[in-house]
């Protein structure tokens, strides 16, 4: 079978070249998580708590794929200010945001999420970016 892919036709067995495997978006997840902790340090940005930290991301990795495995896009919160506040106050937390991150980070994020980017992820470009190789 044939479909289409970012205007270009392609054989169905071809597509695996598009997109991140089970296994490989694991290892980016761990990858990010790590680089995010050498960064910050494990411990909560909002409250200072450094149990259950967890990668959120500040542009949702659904909506925003290539942002996904960005370092820049992840902050630590744990696990309460995570799904308790980030996630059922967007509003709040996308004002708090604002203050919590130095201002050319956030810069650079409001314009990565209006540019429109047709390049393939690439896992090893993306292993290499977060192991800081």
């Amino acid at each position: 079978k044939t479909t289409y892919y970012d205007g270009r036709r392609y054989d169905l067995r071809d597509l695996y070249l598009f997109f991140l495997t089970k296994s490989q978006k694991t290892k980016l997840n761990k990858l990010l998580r790590e680089a995010m902790i050498r960064r910050d340090g494990e411990v909560c940005l909002r409250c200072g708590r450094t149990k259950a930290i967890h990668t959120s991301h500040i542009y949702p990795k659904g909506k925003y794929r290539k942002m996904a495995y960005d370092l820049n896009n992840v902050i630590p919160l744990d696990f309460h200010c995570h799904i308790h506040w980030w996630h059922s106050h967007p509003l709040e937390s996308g004002e708090w945001i604002k203050t919590a991150i130095p201002k050319e980070r956030l810069e650079y994020l409001e314009q990565k999420a209006r540019t429109i980017d047709k390049t393939k992820l690439d896992f090893e470009t993306i292993k290499q970016t977060l192991a800081g190789e």
